[in-house]
């Protein structure tokens, strides 16, 4: 029986030495019936050459500049001839089954759309078991071991197998997003629609991790903040917005300001931050919050138009999502 096409693609920036491993892996996986896409963002590190000298099979998409995560990803995925996209790293390790493992799972439900493999740290450790979000709208990543397949809000565009049809039905990646959240994005508008997201943990795949924020370093914090604000905006229903964005800002506002006095004053703090909001707590200023919200306020009828295009579209209300336990109470 001839198995699904599957088109895999990785974004390249600068990042040969991982992309060496990755690839090594990748053509060692169990499942015959796969091409692999790499977007490179303008590297200057000879990947190309690498590329082309040692992968011969390799389709390569050249950008001329680092154009991020979210539209390099839609590039490479208008080009592709694959039933599915697999969207992978460039900084993991695979494991032989990881493709057909997630093939298995989502080839056999139509409702669900997107599977996410288990990323592991190379101690074996957890290193994402999938995305949630609160009823906030605000996103945190769940690291609890399980033998199952369950639901998850959002799979993690580490390795994120997705429907092609789907995907395109989606509108793919939100390209105004340039990196952080596009996969969290992704999963709402999927679970909007009434496709479900689910975790695949058969299907391992080792994530060495950190290579989005060495990238975007000075820039994280930004596109963090920001597309958690262009998510509530277009994602929740009219009649929820301002609930929410008062709610989140009268929450998460206080929470962020005690976790800024405490690394202003004692350089560190009790609270747990995200990795975003560290990034916050450890650059004292507040010109990333407002640099967020003129961002908001210059692509108002953008968002304002993706707002009125999802809910039209709308499936599950948030009521629904809360209710089965997608979008949590916190």
């Amino acid at each position: 029986m001839l198995l699904p096409k599957v088109s895999v693609i990785i974004i390249n920036y600068n990042g040969k030495e991982l992309l060496e491993k990755c690839l090594e892996s990748l053509f060692k996986v169990k499942y015959n019936n796969f091409e692999v896409v790499v977007v490179d963002n303008n590297s200057n590190d000879n990947t190309i050459d690498f590329l082309t000298k040692n992968y011969p099979t390799v389709i390569i998409i050249k950008l001329d500049s680092n154009k991020g995560f979210a539209e390099p990803n839609n590039i490479a995925a208008k080009i592709t001839k694959g039933d599915f996209l697999l969207f992978l790293n460039n900084d993991t390790i695979v494991t032989p089954n990881f493709i057909s493992e997630m093939i298995e799972v989502i080839k056999n439900d139509e409702k669900i759309s997107i599977c996410q493999s288990l990323l592991l740290k190379s101690d074996n450790s957890i290193d994402s078991s999938g995305d949630f979000i609160d009823e906030l709208g605000v996103c945190f990543n769940s690291k609890s071991r399980t033998s199952e397949i369950q639901d998850i809000f959002s799979a993690r565009g580490a390795s994120m197998l997705i429907d092609t049809k789907i995907f395109n039905l989606l509108g793919g990646f939100d390209e105004k997003f340039f990196a952080t959240f596009e996969d969290v994005d992704l999963g709402w508008r999927s679970w909007i629609l009434g496709y479900k997201s689910v975790l695949v943990p058969k299907s391992i795949v080792y994530h060495i991790g950190g290579q989005t924020v060495n990238i975007f370093k000075n820039d994280i914090a930004f596109h963090g903040f920001k597309n958690q604000l262009a998510m509530k905006i277009t994602n929740f229903e009219s009649r929820l917005i301002l609930k929410k964005l008062f709610q989140f800002f009268l929450k998460y506002g206080i929470r962020e300001l005690k976790i800024w006095f405490d690394y202003k004053i004692n350089g560190k703090t009790t609270i747990t931050p995200t990795k975003y909001e560290s990034e916050l707590a450890a650059k004292p200023n507040f010109k990333i919050i407002f640099k967020s919200i003129f961002w908001i306020l210059q692509n108002f009828y953008y968002l304002r138009k993706k707002h009125i295009q999802v809910n039209n579209n709308r499936k599950l209300s948030t009521e629904s999502l809360i209710k089965i336990n997608i979008m949590l109470k916190r």
